[in-house]
């Protein structure tokens, strides 16, 4: 299974921004007003760091999953033992974005089907393109749905810039601070934390030394947009009520008319969620099941997926409420755990030892 930077580029693109930009907006807003869109900024900037930690790392075992080089940094024991945070991480992940995917769809298109019955439609399609193609078939629909995904975004901002005000951006920092402009970085931080998952990615590429610039171009436009979704969603609706809305920029677009002509391009926004979010879906438990079958030594690692599969669709089922999910993942579960132990304390450290081992073992050899 070999993938390019091209894809790899569509990949991270298409999985950081439609989530982010629907969900990550109206924490932000409630949290820092108008100056929402300078935590984007911020959001952005870490995101990136977080890029550079998980590539730089990778590359230094451009051959080998995380799953594998954490063994041999750390050694067998010690390094498989240090992976069952990720496999918590990934099972958390798999369940989160299937519930999310499931109750958009509940509420924008299927009000009286059943929740277990959508949820289950997902799950067929996404384990028919993962068992079947694996990660080169993942890969080809992000580059086939990404473009896609990126048109739409863009037409829908541009056929908003009618109804904007920009008085509704200010004062700038007057009402927030810092303080609620870095509370305000905290749930797309979330969401870009997602990318340590592309340390299970990088061994599949065709021209590894790509990832870099790949990855961080990915991230930088997928940051760009949801800024400019964060700035047009409160020149819409001003510093207040995009706080208590469940998803601002898709209510945005319910407000498009040009010329009594174009309207209803609301459906385009749910089409572009659906790319997105069975993208999403297919990578994560790809991952899920890849890396769990090299940590078992499992050769045949489609088998898992039968046996994985199930758990994901009995942990999405668990939250009671749309909003739930959301807001469990990033205040219970993402920020204080997940993001301080798995985005940047077990990389950074897995790399400072692998720093030190390099220059040790050339001194011994001499």
């Amino acid at each position: 299974m070999r993938i390019s930077g091209r894809q790899l580029f569509w990949l991270v693109f298409s999985i950081e921004i439609v989530l982010t930009m629907l969900y990550s907006v109206p924490a932000a807003v409630k949290e820092a007003s108008q100056d929402a869109w300078i935590s984007m900024i911020v959001a952005g900037i870490i995101g990136l760091g977080f890029v550079l930690l998980a590539v730089k790392l990778s590359m230094r075992y451009p051959q080998q999953t995380f799953v594998q080089y954490s063994q041999t940094i750390l050694g067998k024991w010690a390094g498989r033992i240090i992976i069952v945070p990720y496999f918590i991480m990934w099972m958390y992940l798999n369940s989160m974005a299937l519930r999310n995917s499931a109750d958009f769809v509940y509420l924008t298109l299927f009000t009286k089907t059943p929740l277990y019955v959508i949820m289950i439609t997902l799950m067929i399609l996404v384990v028919y393109v993962v068992f079947t193609g694996g990660l080169v078939g993942i890969a080809r629909c992000g580059e086939l749905m990404g473009p896609i995904i990126l048109v739409v975004i863009i037409g829908t901002c541009l056929l908003s810039l009618n109804h904007l005000d920009w008085h509704r951006l200010t004062p700038v920092f007057a009402d927030s601070g810092w303080t609620g402009i870095m509370r305000g970085t905290i749930p797309a931080l979330a969401f870009y934390g997602d990318i340590i998952i592309f340390t299970m990615i990088y061994a599949f590429m065709s021209k590894p030394k790509q990832a870099l610039s790949r990855t961080m171009w990915g991230m930088t436009l997928s940051a760009v947009f949801v800024f400019i979704a964060t700035l047009m969603v409160i020149m819409t609706f001003g510093p207040i009520l995009p706080g208590r809305m469940w998803a601002p920029f898709f209510g945005m677009t319910r407000f498009i008319s040009v010329l009594g002509f174009i309207q209803n391009v609301d459906i385009l926004v749910v089409v572009i969620w659906l790319f997105s979010a069975f993208i999403k879906l297919s990578l994560f438990l790809f991952v899920t099941v890849y890396g769990t079958a090299q940590w078992l030594n499992i050769k045949n690692w489609r088998r898992l997926i039968w046996v994985l599969v199930p758990l994901i669709l009995v942990l999405a089922l668990l939250p009671q409420n749309a909003t739930a999910p959301v807001k469990e993942y990033v205040e219970q579960f993402w920020i204080p755990y997940v993001i301080p132990i798995n985005v940047i304390g077990i990389p950074l450290l897995l790399m400072l030892i692998s720093i030190i081992r390099s220059k040790i073992m050339p001194a011994k050899r001499s």
